[in-house]
Protein backbone atom coordinates (compact mmCIF):
# COMPACT_ATOMS: atom_id res chain seq x y z
CA UNK A 1 0.00 0.00 0.00
CA UNK A 2 1.89 3.20 -1.16
CA UNK A 3 1.79 6.08 1.21
CA UNK A 4 1.82 8.97 -0.22
CA UNK A 5 1.08 12.85 0.92
CA UNK A 6 0.11 11.33 4.26
CA UNK A 7 0.60 13.50 7.32
CA UNK A 8 -0.48 12.54 10.60
CA UNK A 9 -1.33 15.67 12.60
CA UNK A 10 1.37 16.39 15.63
CA UNK A 11 -1.45 15.59 18.44
CA UNK A 12 -2.09 12.04 17.14
CA UNK A 13 1.75 11.43 16.78
CA UNK A 14 1.89 10.08 20.21
CA UNK A 15 -1.91 8.01 19.86
CA UNK A 16 -0.81 6.36 16.99
CA UNK A 17 2.13 4.97 18.49
CA UNK A 18 0.21 4.34 22.08
CA UNK A 19 -2.26 2.25 19.78
CA UNK A 20 0.67 0.34 18.62
CA UNK A 21 1.98 -0.09 22.27
CA UNK A 22 -1.07 -1.68 23.41
CA UNK A 23 -1.54 -3.80 20.48
CA UNK A 24 1.50 -4.96 20.96
CA UNK A 25 0.66 -5.41 24.77
CA UNK A 26 -2.60 -7.51 24.11
CA UNK A 27 -0.22 -9.64 21.84
CA UNK A 28 2.00 -10.31 24.47
CA UNK A 29 -0.97 -11.51 26.84
CA UNK A 30 -2.11 -13.59 24.22
CA UNK A 31 0.51 -15.42 24.37
CA UNK A 32 1.20 -15.20 28.11
CA UNK A 33 -2.49 -16.86 28.36
CA UNK A 34 -1.94 -19.33 26.01
CA UNK A 35 1.49 -20.53 27.48
CA UNK A 36 1.18 -20.30 30.91
CA UNK A 37 2.94 -22.34 33.16
CA UNK A 38 0.23 -23.39 35.06
CA UNK A 39 -1.61 -24.62 32.63
CA UNK A 40 1.21 -26.58 31.39
CA UNK A 41 1.10 -28.01 35.00
CA UNK A 42 -2.54 -28.88 34.99
CA UNK A 43 -2.20 -30.91 31.64
CA UNK A 44 0.39 -32.60 33.16
CA UNK A 45 -1.40 -33.50 36.38
CA UNK A 46 -4.44 -34.58 34.25
CA UNK A 47 -2.61 -37.04 32.28
CA UNK A 48 -1.34 -38.59 35.61
CA UNK A 49 -4.80 -38.64 37.00
CA UNK A 50 -6.12 -40.13 34.03
CA UNK A 51 -3.52 -42.51 34.29
CA UNK A 52 -4.29 -43.66 37.42
CA UNK A 53 -7.54 -44.08 36.81
CA UNK A 54 -6.83 -46.28 34.09
CA UNK A 55 -4.59 -48.49 36.30
CA UNK A 56 -7.41 -48.48 39.03
CA UNK A 57 -10.03 -49.57 36.51
CA UNK A 58 -7.56 -52.30 34.71
CA UNK A 59 -6.85 -53.64 38.29
CA UNK A 60 -10.62 -53.49 39.41
CA UNK A 61 -11.19 -55.73 35.99
CA UNK A 62 -8.07 -57.84 36.86
CA UNK A 63 -9.71 -58.19 40.42
CA UNK A 64 -13.40 -59.49 39.09
CA UNK A 65 -11.86 -61.98 36.69
CA UNK A 66 -10.23 -63.53 39.41
CA UNK A 67 -13.13 -63.06 41.53
CA UNK A 68 -14.98 -65.14 39.45
CA UNK A 69 -12.46 -68.21 39.32
CA UNK A 70 -12.47 -68.04 42.77
CA UNK A 71 -16.29 -68.82 42.79
CA UNK A 72 -16.03 -71.97 40.07
CA UNK A 73 -13.17 -73.30 42.12
CA UNK A 74 -15.25 -73.13 45.38
CA UNK A 75 -18.08 -74.89 43.82
CA UNK A 76 -15.90 -77.48 42.09
CA UNK A 77 -14.68 -78.20 45.35
CA UNK A 78 -18.11 -78.00 46.90
CA UNK A 79 -19.22 -80.44 44.51
CA UNK A 80 -15.93 -82.68 44.84
CA UNK A 81 -16.50 -82.72 48.57
CA UNK A 82 -20.21 -83.91 48.45
CA UNK A 83 -19.14 -86.53 45.69
CA UNK A 84 -16.23 -87.58 48.35
CA UNK A 85 -19.26 -87.89 51.31
CA UNK A 86 -21.14 -90.21 49.31
CA UNK A 87 -18.29 -92.60 47.99
CA UNK A 88 -17.53 -92.91 51.28
CA UNK A 89 -20.84 -93.72 52.76
CA UNK A 90 -21.51 -95.94 49.92
CA UNK A 91 -17.66 -97.60 50.03
CA UNK A 92 -18.92 -97.83 53.87
CA UNK A 93 -22.40 -98.62 54.19
CA UNK A 94 -22.26 -102.69 53.29
CA UNK A 95 -23.86 -102.93 49.94
CA UNK A 96 -20.81 -102.89 48.54
CA UNK A 97 -20.50 -107.01 47.60
CA UNK A 98 -17.83 -107.40 44.90
CA UNK A 99 -13.92 -106.46 44.66
CA UNK A 100 -14.00 -104.91 41.67
CA UNK A 101 -16.78 -102.42 42.87
CA UNK A 102 -15.05 -101.56 46.22
CA UNK A 103 -11.67 -100.61 44.27
CA UNK A 104 -13.60 -98.78 41.89
CA UNK A 105 -15.07 -96.55 45.02
CA UNK A 106 -11.73 -96.15 45.88
CA UNK A 107 -9.62 -95.26 42.79
CA UNK A 108 -12.14 -92.76 42.56
CA UNK A 109 -11.76 -90.97 45.99
CA UNK A 110 -8.19 -91.07 44.95
CA UNK A 111 -8.52 -89.55 41.81
CA UNK A 112 -11.25 -86.74 43.37
CA UNK A 113 -8.78 -85.92 46.69
CA UNK A 114 -5.85 -85.53 43.82
CA UNK A 115 -8.42 -83.16 41.92
CA UNK A 116 -9.85 -81.56 45.24
CA UNK A 117 -5.59 -80.81 45.79
CA UNK A 118 -4.84 -78.98 42.72
CA UNK A 119 -8.10 -77.03 43.09
CA UNK A 120 -7.09 -76.21 46.80
CA UNK A 121 -3.37 -74.90 45.40
CA UNK A 122 -5.14 -72.96 42.94
CA UNK A 123 -7.40 -71.40 45.17
CA UNK A 124 -4.96 -70.46 47.07
CA UNK A 125 -3.23 -68.78 44.70
CA UNK A 126 -5.82 -66.55 43.45
CA UNK A 127 -7.03 -65.69 46.83
CA UNK A 128 -3.49 -64.45 47.16
CA UNK A 129 -3.62 -62.16 43.96
CA UNK A 130 -7.14 -61.29 45.06
CA UNK A 131 -5.53 -59.72 48.01
CA UNK A 132 -2.43 -57.85 46.32
CA UNK A 133 -4.88 -56.91 43.91
CA UNK A 134 -7.52 -55.09 46.40
CA UNK A 135 -4.68 -53.72 47.94
CA UNK A 136 -2.62 -52.13 45.01
CA UNK A 137 -6.20 -50.49 43.90
CA UNK A 138 -6.59 -49.03 47.56
CA UNK A 139 -3.00 -47.41 47.16
CA UNK A 140 -4.32 -46.31 43.80
CA UNK A 141 -7.40 -44.80 44.90
CA UNK A 142 -5.15 -43.07 47.55
CA UNK A 143 -2.62 -41.97 44.85
CA UNK A 144 -6.15 -40.63 43.00
CA UNK A 145 -7.64 -38.86 45.59
CA UNK A 146 -4.02 -36.99 46.27
CA UNK A 147 -3.66 -36.09 42.63
CA UNK A 148 -7.39 -34.86 42.79
CA UNK A 149 -6.47 -32.37 45.52
CA UNK A 150 -3.34 -31.90 43.92
CA UNK A 151 -5.37 -30.82 40.54
CA UNK A 152 -7.54 -28.93 41.96
CA UNK A 153 -5.04 -26.84 43.42
CA UNK A 154 -3.46 -25.92 40.23
CA UNK A 155 -6.49 -25.35 38.67
CA UNK A 156 -7.38 -22.92 41.04
CA UNK A 157 -3.65 -21.24 40.46
CA UNK A 158 -4.13 -21.42 36.86
CA UNK A 159 -7.77 -19.80 37.31
CA UNK A 160 -6.35 -17.13 39.07
CA UNK A 161 -2.95 -16.40 36.90
CA UNK A 162 -6.02 -16.63 33.74
CA UNK A 163 -8.56 -14.04 35.84
CA UNK A 164 -5.27 -11.54 36.31
CA UNK A 165 -4.11 -11.44 32.64
CA UNK A 166 -7.79 -11.68 31.73
CA UNK A 167 -8.21 -7.92 33.69
CA UNK A 168 -4.90 -6.49 31.84
CA UNK A 169 -6.02 -7.73 28.78
CA UNK A 170 -9.72 -5.99 29.27
CA UNK A 171 -7.78 -2.90 30.47
CA UNK A 172 -5.71 -3.07 27.99
CA UNK A 173 -8.69 -3.03 25.02
CA UNK A 174 -10.35 -0.11 26.79
CA UNK A 175 -7.07 2.04 26.21
CA UNK A 176 -6.70 0.65 22.73
CA UNK A 177 -10.87 1.70 22.37
CA UNK A 178 -9.41 5.28 23.36
CA UNK A 179 -6.82 5.72 20.95
CA UNK A 180 -8.59 4.63 18.14
CA UNK A 181 -11.23 6.83 18.69
CA UNK A 182 -8.77 9.85 18.66
CA UNK A 183 -6.75 8.47 15.34
CA UNK A 184 -9.06 9.60 11.77
CA UNK A 185 -9.64 6.47 9.75
CA UNK A 186 -7.37 6.83 6.40
CA UNK A 187 -4.54 6.89 9.80
CA UNK A 188 -6.34 3.77 11.16
CA UNK A 189 -6.41 1.81 7.59
CA UNK A 190 -2.81 2.60 7.16
CA UNK A 191 -1.96 1.28 10.27
CA UNK A 192 -3.96 -1.71 10.38
CA UNK A 193 -2.54 -2.23 6.71
CA UNK A 194 0.91 -2.73 7.69
CA UNK A 195 0.29 -4.48 10.98
CA UNK A 196 -1.08 -7.61 8.93
CA UNK A 197 2.63 -7.53 7.77
CA UNK A 198 4.40 -6.10 10.78
CA UNK A 199 2.01 -7.13 13.66
CA UNK A 200 4.59 -5.86 16.94
CA UNK A 201 6.21 -2.93 15.44
CA UNK A 202 4.08 -1.37 11.92
CA UNK A 203 4.87 2.06 12.60
CA UNK A 204 8.50 3.14 13.71
CA UNK A 205 9.70 6.90 14.34
CA UNK A 206 12.16 8.15 11.85
CA UNK A 207 16.06 8.60 14.04
CA UNK A 208 18.48 8.74 11.52
CA UNK A 209 19.06 6.69 8.67
CA UNK A 210 18.82 3.33 10.45
CA UNK A 211 15.24 2.21 10.67
CA UNK A 212 14.05 1.41 14.24
CA UNK A 213 12.01 -2.12 13.03
CA UNK A 214 14.42 -3.45 10.57
CA UNK A 215 17.65 -2.04 12.08
CA UNK A 216 19.38 -1.72 8.71
CA UNK A 217 20.92 1.57 7.67
CA UNK A 218 18.98 3.65 4.63
CA UNK A 219 21.26 5.34 1.87
CA UNK A 220 22.17 8.67 2.35
CA UNK A 221 19.52 9.84 -0.37
CA UNK A 222 16.71 7.88 1.46
CA UNK A 223 17.42 9.45 4.51
CA UNK A 224 17.98 12.86 2.96
CA UNK A 225 14.40 12.45 1.04
CA UNK A 226 12.54 11.53 4.43
CA UNK A 227 14.25 14.53 6.26
CA UNK A 228 12.88 16.83 3.69
CA UNK A 229 9.64 15.73 4.42
CA UNK A 230 6.91 17.24 6.86
CA UNK A 231 6.93 16.57 10.55
CA UNK A 232 4.49 13.72 10.90
CA UNK A 233 4.07 12.50 7.18
CA UNK A 234 4.24 8.45 6.48
CA UNK A 235 6.27 6.85 4.21
CA UNK A 236 7.66 3.65 4.43
CA UNK A 237 11.40 2.23 4.85
CA UNK A 238 13.12 1.46 1.86
CA UNK A 239 14.48 -1.62 3.08
CA UNK A 240 11.76 -3.48 5.28
CA UNK A 241 8.46 -1.72 4.17
CA UNK A 242 7.50 -0.17 7.52
CA UNK A 243 5.40 3.27 8.20
CA UNK A 244 8.18 5.45 9.10
CA UNK A 245 6.69 8.59 10.62
CA UNK A 246 9.17 11.78 9.86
Amino acid sequence: MLVENVVIPEDLVEPLFDLQAEDSLLAQLDHQVKNLPEREKVNLLKEERSATERNISSREVENLDLTKKEKRLDLELASIETRLREVDEKLYSGVITTEKEAKSLQDEIVHLKERQDVLESELLEILSVIEETALNVEKLNTLFETQSIELGNAESTLNSAENELDKKIAEAKIRREGKIESLTDEILTYYETYREHFPSDAVVRFDGPTCNGCHLTMSAMEADRIKALDLGALTECSECGRLVVR
